[in-house]
Parts: C-alpha cells; sequence; structure tokens
C-alpha cells in the first residue's frame, strides 16, 4: 500500500472532517472530490459486533444519541443523526459500518484505520478487522494503526501482510520510540502528533525504514513546518486547504 501512495501523503482525518460530520460517507467523499490520497478513520465494536466507524466511546458528541457505543446495538447507533451538528444538509447522515465504506468507495482510495479499543484492549475489534479486510480484496489499500500495541501485535498474528502503524502522542512515547528497534509486532509507519515533531526524531524514525505522518494539520503554517523538516505525510480534516498550501510550498521551495 505505502508504495503505491505519493509523498507527501494528504490523509483526510475522518474525511474531509472541517466541512462535513467526521466519519460519515458524506466527508469521505468529499475528502476524495478534494483530491486526498487516503482515509483515515476511527473504527471500534457495537454490542453485537458489528464494526462500526466512530471516534468517541460514546455517542454524544458526533450524534443526537447518548450512552456507550459498545452498548448499544447496530439497529440502535444506524437509527441516529450523525449530522445533526452540521445542519440540516446532513439529517441524514448515518454512522456506516466498515463493510459500507469498503463497499462504497472500493480501489477509488486508500484506508487508514484506527482501532479505538484503548478502554477494551482484549476484545474481538482485531478478528472482527481481519475477517472484514480479507473478504473485502483491498488488503493492499489498508493501514492499520492504533495507540494499542496489543491490538497490532493480533492484527500481526491474524492478517500478516496487512500494513501497520504506531500512533504515539506525547514527546517522551515519540522519543523512547525512536530508539527502540524491536517490537513484537512489525509496523511500516509511525503517526505523531504534531507536537512532537522536530527533524531528528523524524530522521532517526526514517532511518529505520519507518515512514512518518502528522496529525492534525489544518492550518497551512503547521504544514509548511512539517514539510520544512521531512515529514512523509499528514493527516489534515481539510483536503483542499492542504492541496493549496502544498502548491504554494512548492513552487516557493
Amino acid at each position: 500500500m505505502l508504495d503505491l501512495l505519493p509523498r507527501p501523503v494528504v490523509i483526510a482525518h475522518r474525511g474531509a472532517s472541517t466541512h462535513a460530520p467526521e466519519n460519515t460517507l458524506s466527508a469521505f467523499q468529499l475528502a476524495i472530490e478534494q483530491d486526498a490520497d487516503a482515509l483515515e478513520f476511527d473504527v471500534q465494536l457495537s454490542s453485537d459486533k458489528s464494526v462500526v466507524v466512530i471516534h468517541d466511546h460514546t455517542l454524544d458528541r458526533t450524534t443526537n444519541g447518548s450512552g456507550r457505543v459498545k452498548d448499544k446495538n447496530l439497529d440502535v447507533i444506524q437509527s441516529l443523526n450523525a449530522g445533526h451538528a452540521y445542519g440540516p444538509a446532513f439529517s441524514n447522515e448515518k454512522i456506516p459500518t466498515l463493510d459500507e465504506i469498503f463497499d462504497k468507495f472500493r480501489k477509488s482510495t486508500f484506508y487508514i484505520i484506527e482501532l479505538k479499543n484503548t478502554v477494551t484492549p482484549f476484545d474481538d475489534l482485531p478478528n472482527r478487522i481481519a475477517l472484514i479486510i480479507k473478504n473485502s480484496g483491498l488488503l493492499d489499500r489498508v493501514l492499520i494503526s492504533s495507540f494499542n500495541p496489543v491490538a497490532l501485535y493480533k492484527l500481526e498474528r491474524l492478517l500478516p501482510d496487512v500494513k501497520k502503524g504506531l500512533l504515539l502522542h506525547s514527546p517522551l512515547s515519540v522519543e523512547l520510540s525512536s530508539h527502540v528497534s524491536v517490537f513484537p509486532f512489525s509496523y511500516q509507519s509511525v503517526h505523531l502528533s504534531f507536537y512532537a515533531l522536530n527533524a531528528r526524531r523524524i530522521k532517526s524514525f526514517q532511518s529505520k525504514g519507518k515512514l512518518v505522518f502528522s496529525y492534525t494539520l489544518n492550518h497551512p503554517r503547521d504544514i509548511q513546518t512539517a514539510l520544512s523538516i521531512g515529514i512523509d505525510g499528514f493527516f489534515t480534516g481539510d483536503p483542499a486547504l492542504a492541496r493549496r498550501t502544498l502548491g504554494k510550498y512548492y513552487n516557493k521551495h
């Protein structure tokens, strides 16, 4: 997958989430129209073990519902309005499943899928994800990321050929990981908080053969800074802005 992507990679963070409800089909469609190279989104399990696409562990912020995702079945989750905060244009927006995203977009894009099971690290999410990817025929277009090393280790055993990305947030975790050469699973990229970035850390990971992506860059200044210190790609909620910024940056340099 990663060999097929351009550099720098423009990754739509929960879709074009600046302009459409995050983690919805509308946000993903808009991201593709805005020339994003890949879609990034979050997955977790419903109570009936469906793989649903939502960031928070509760429904309260992004829908008109409430309660924990893991306590609701798919029918209940998909009965909710996932676009209510964006007005009537998105009043029919639903929380999609991973299968629905694959079925709609197929090979028109690439997929960076974050496993959001840090609060339930031993659940069945890796098994369900592995099965869906196997059945989709999209293995070469998928990268799985997580803050949860247990989940990445399970994916390594279930689906050895899937690409994996290690998510890191704090400067300390980035610094420590940049010096560790052996993990109990393979990974091809690291995804770093913008505030933990510097040129030395990027070069350290790249010297070990890892691609370095940064999240979440929604301002031209941040994008330009990341480019200037050698980033391989970045997550953004505004792919159109990112494309304009890239054009100006490379014209200048």
